[in-house]
């Protein structure tokens, strides 16, 4: 089997793992997704996979592409038990997300698109940093750790390395790296006190 193909099948079935765990998470444990942080980052994730996708990323989109469904579907369970609560900034980078979708439908200009999605998603994160900060007790690092995994194994799955196909999962690697430590942090820190 082709080493790209392989790296390519692994980040699926490492999505389905990570977002197994989450949803599990959600179900069992008192994880409260973001309604709307879940929704960015699905449009965003779609964003990126079309981009990656015009450049010729080849299996290292597959990742991008079950991100956006994963993230999806993780929405659709938050608007039944997660925090629905929208604020500004949530409205911002929502605005935002929907801009990087008209630049991408209809200017058909990915890198662009692809630019402004990542560093959406990337003010997202931070704000999933502020909520860890606060209650680190209702995210899921395992989620994160994986995700952050299966970004970097997808970068060795892409046919083409360019800036389309490779910025946005490199960037999603560091973002979901970070979280999954903050968690892991927070919770030791708030364990001591």
């Amino acid at each position: 089997m082709d080493m790209k193909i392989f790296a390519g099948l692994l980040t699926l079935i490492l999505a389905i793992i990570s977002y197994g765990i989450y949803m599990y998470a959600v179900a069992r444990q008192g994880t409260k997704p973001h309604m709307y942080s879940w929704l960015l980052w699905s449009i965003l994730a779609a964003i990126g996979f079309f981009g990656q996708v015009s450049d010729g990323a080849g299996p290292g989109a597959w990742n991008t592409g079950i991100t956006a469904i994963g993230c999806f579907t993780i929405f659709i369970i938050a608007t039944k038990r997660g925090d629905r609560y929208l604020s500004n900034v949530d409205r911002i980078l929502l605005f935002l997300a929907f801009i990087a979708v008209g630049v991408q439908v209809f200017w058909s200009n990915h890198t662009l698109a692809v630019t402004l999605a990542t560093l959406t998603a990337l003010v997202g994160f931070v704000f999933t940093q502020k909520k860890v900060f606060k209650s680190p007790h209702e995210d899921s690092w395992p989620t994160f750790f994986i995700n952050a995994n299966r970004n970097l194994i997808s970068l060795f799955a892409l046919s083409t390395i360019s800036y389309l196909t490779f910025f946005y999962p490199f960037m999603m690697f560091l973002a979901n790296l970070s979280v999954a430590f903050t968690i892991i942090l927070m919770r030791r820190y708030k364990s001591a006190k």
